[in-house]
């Protein structure tokens, strides 16, 4: 047995995870607080988006290198695209018809051209946010919480960050509970994002009656 004081190859290993598992529920959590920050106080949300996109870029970059294999354990993988490809349509189908037949129930439906550019884009952005409420966050915390409690931990601080518009935060957090649960279940960045992204553009447009492309372009206020 080791001498009192040494440490363990399994120890370090296990101090290391730790220190790893801390700095990722740090740094999105920390994203979460400068998306607020910069969109609602700053005014400068593009700038962070882009800073922010930087340095995350360049931790999976470096996560890449020392380990070939995190892109596989965080979900972006094939191996089981289409069995969370079908989930995700079995669960996401049913939440767009309804998020169109109240589009055309609210006079919100039929979308304006710019509708489709932003199906069309909203699904990479859907990918970003699934690896950062999914990979960063929901798996981080389920190796320090019991699974419901990092189910809804991981909800409720998906949804904070898009305070304080609340008609979007109180549709985040069932949005993210159902996310993390499918990501348990199937974890593939690819399917969710891909369904996230189609689901928030039809909320945008059908449900909030928003047009984010003018929004992005500055043609009406908000």
């Amino acid at each position: 047995m080791p001498s009192a004081g040494r440490q363990t190859g399994y120890d370090t290993q296990m101090e290391r995870s730790g220190r790893l598992r801390a700095f990722e529920l740090t740094l999105v959590i920390a994203s979460g607080v400068g998306n607020v920050v910069f969109e609602d106080l700053l005014h400068a949300k593009t700038a962070f988006v882009i800073a922010a996109a930087a340095v995350w870029l360049a931790y999976v970059l470096w996560r890449r290198r020392v380990d070939r294999a995190v892109l596989h354990t965080w979900g972006l993988r094939r191996d089981n695209l289409a069995a969370a490809g079908k989930a995700a349509v079995a669960v996401a189908a049913p939440l767009a018809v309804c998020a169109v037949a109240y589009g055309f129930a609210a006079a919100h439906f039929p979308p304006p051209r710019g509708f489709w550019l932003i199906l069309l884009l909203y699904p990479a952005w859907g990918i970003a946010q699934q690896f950062l409420l999914n990979a960063m966050l929901a798996r981080n915390l389920s190796a320090v919480l019991p699974g419901w409690a990092a189910v809804l931990a991981s909800a409720v601080l998906f949804a904070a960050s898009h305070a304080p518009d609340l008609p979007v935060v109180a549709l985040t957090v069932p949005a993210g509970a159902l996310w993390v649960l499918m990501y348990r279940r199937w974890p593939n960045l690819w399917a969710l994002g891909i369904a996230h992204g189609i689901l928030g553009t039809l909320v945008f447009y059908g449900v909030l009656g928003r047009d984010p492309l003018a929004l992005l372009l500055g043609t009406i206020p908000g």
